[in-house]
């Protein structure tokens, strides 16, 4: 996976030694971690919310090589989250921006930059290049584009995605293990997201965009002993149970289970049920009585982890079609997740 040169080809200068001093006595970086570290090519793609924690927290530790890929101009409302940035920046390109104050924090970095998207044709030739691949963007349609040059070039791919306080994060194509296409199938047409859409603050794309720069590190120093098939979601303000882990399991070929398209069905649907019907509505309390379907009942996902909700589900399942119900896909398929492992058979209603 990651292209390692010889360790004695790479040399630290007296002021990295003297810049990376509180790294190097630590005992799982030392000199051959921080020369590991220098000689790491990493590539960010999203010059945003969460690229900006990447590129600061890579670039502190000594990451020797970073390309960014970013086509946007800074907006006013980028602000309150894209931290690398200031006023002074509204109106210039994100790349170059974020160029000169990487330059700031490690004039050794090699920096890259792509002002451009990245789509099919030039994804090849980018992604070729690297070591990991870091998905600091806002859309599914790049995400597959990303899973999919990942997987034809053995390159690793650290996810991360927020919406208001949550955020969730995982490492595909690590050690043969799982894919993007594993948790959200192509064929499920998502919608793409916004952090703009639902409003969002600095401290949760600061959260997130730092757990994937912790993956990095560890990766790149050969901390990651075992591969990670979970999908890590959490709640920035919640005081109790704010991290899950949700794990995709393999079947007995040994192959990662996909989400079974079947059971996503659509309201006109709802009809042709045999048996009674319970809708277990993922929405906030809030949401729900303000307005919901018949036979639904509130059920946040907050509290799928819980034992005694798993516990209530069973108690319905075998007289009634079990139905999950959510404003967006992503928190019903999370969801099903958990019914999976459990094996609680269930229908998923689309949202549209």
């Amino acid at each position: 996976m990651l292209n390692i040169k010889n360790q004695q080809e790479i040399q630290l200068s007296n002021q990295e030694y003297q810049n990376y001093s509180k790294q190097i006595v630590l005992e799982n970086i030392g000199i051959q971690g921080q020369k590991r570290l220098k000689n790491a090519r990493v590539l960010i793609i999203g010059a945003g919310g969460l690229g900006c924690p990447v590129m600061i927290y890579l670039a502190v530790s000594g990451i020797g090589n970073l390309g960014i890929i970013d086509p946007d101009k800074i907006e006013t409302s980028n602000l309150n989250r894209q931290i690398l940035y200031n006023k002074n920046d509204v109106k210039s390109f994100k790349v170059i921006s974020a160029e000169k104050k990487i330059k700031e924090i490690n004039s050794k970095c090699v920096i890259i930059k792509h002002q451009y998207k990245l789509n099919t044709e030039n994804s090849l030739e980018i992604v070729s290049h690297y070591d990991i691949i870091i998905d600091a963007t806002d859309n599914f349609k790049t995400r597959y584009i990303i899973d999919k040059i990942c997987y034809q070039l053995h390159k690793i791919y650290i996810y991360g995605a927020v919406d208001q306080f949550e955020g969730q994060i995982a490492i595909f194509n690590y050690k043969n293990g799982v894919r993007y296409e594993n948790l959200y199938k192509p064929e499920l047409l998502l919608e793409n997201s916004s952090c703009g859409r639902h409003g969002i603050m600095g401290i949760t794309t600061g959260y997130t965009g730092t757990l994937q720069a912790i993956e990095t590190i560890k990766i790149i120093l050969g901390l990651n002993k075992k591969c990670k098939n979970f999908l890590l979601v959490y709640n920035i303000i919640k005081v109790k149970n704010k991290k899950r882990k949700i794990y995709l399991k393999r079947n007995k070929n040994n192959k990662i289970n996909k989400l079974d398209l079947n059971n996503i069905i659509f309201k006109n649907q709802l009809d042709t049920l045999k048996n009674n019907l319970i809708i277990i509505d993922l929405r906030k309390n809030f949401d729900f009585n303000r307005k919901h379907m018949k036979k639904s009942i509130n059920i946040p996902i907050k509290k799928f982890q819980l034992n005694e909700t798993i516990k209530f589900i069973e108690y319905f399942k075998k007289t009634h079609d079990l139905i999950i119900y959510c404003s967006t896909l992503e928190k019903s398929l999370i969801a099903s997740r958990f019914l999976n492992n459990t094996d609680i058979s269930h229908y998923i209603l689309h949202p549209v």
